[in-house]
């Protein structure tokens, strides 16, 4: 295929990598990783553990600093960027483990998503409420009294304050009871096809990606194996790439 030119990829994809390389220390993590997540597209990152996926979104959201390759940003190479410069320019992330602060009430924990705002907006905008009702009802309870899915959707919520144009999520399905995961779900098609919002989910849960996703990328030993669109994703890929 022809390569399009870098005028059509400001237009076409909020996040471009190419040839990304990371190690820790010794231990190469990364080779020459590619992908691309077109603007207003919910994009699936999947593979076994210990792949690679969590070091990847660490890279691209700037906790870690790769060796070699460039990660553009809506058009912008932001391989060099802080991550608090590349959170101020539209990222934001969902961390595995949803890491809440358990001490601090529900509405408190939004509020953190605050700082990440480019217009130093002091509102949580209300539609994270519409999107997750349960976070008004339970405003003035601690974070460690919710359980895992209302959790979840509070780790969201707490990135949509800063109303990013590309989000990140690691495993947001992980331990999470069913009607939950579904308005997640829910809530991830409406942001891409309602307000152009772009998304980059690390996800393991297969029925989940081929119901929401748009396309995926497989990582195996730190490198991309295979891609598609989701319809694409068969069972012999599933067998071959992910099963244990």
């Amino acid at each position: 295929t022809t390569r399009r030119s870098s005028r059509l990829i400001l237009v076409d994809e909020m996040l471009n990598i190419r040839d990304i390389q990371f190690a820790y220390g010794s231990v190469q993590v990364l080779h020459d990783v590619s992908l691309e997540v077109p603007k207003g597209r919910v994009v699936c990152l999947m593979g076994r553990n210990g792949v690679g996926k969590t070091t990847l979104i660490r890279n691209i959201v700037g906790l870690e600093k790769p060796s070699n390759g460039s990660i553009t940003f809506a058009g912008v190479n932001v391989a060099n960027q802080p991550a608090h410069a590349r959170i101020r320019g539209g990222m934001a992330l969902v961390p595995q483990g949803r890491m809440i602060f358990p001490k601090l009430t529900v509405t408190e924990n939004l509020r953190v998503g605050l700082a990440g705002r480019p217009d130093g907006g002091r509102t949580v905008p209300g539609e994270v409420f519409e999107l997750f009702p349960v976070l008004k009802e339970m405003g003035q309870r601690r974070g460690g009294d919710l359980s895992g899915g209302q959790q979840q959707q509070l780790a969201i919520g707490r990135a949509l304050v800063g109303e990013p144009r590309l989000l990140l999520l690691d495993e947001p399905t992980e331990g999470i009871q069913p009607n939950i995961i579904q308005e997640i779900g829910r809530v991830l098609k409406y942001l891409t096809t309602e307000k152009d919002m772009t998304i980059l989910l690390v996800e393991q849960y297969v029925d989940f990606i081929k119901e929401f996703g748009d396309r995926y990328y497989i990582m195996n030993r730190g490198r991309v194996v295979a891609n598609g669109d989701t319809p694409q994703l068969s069972e012999a890929i599933v067998r071959q790439h992910l099963s244990v």
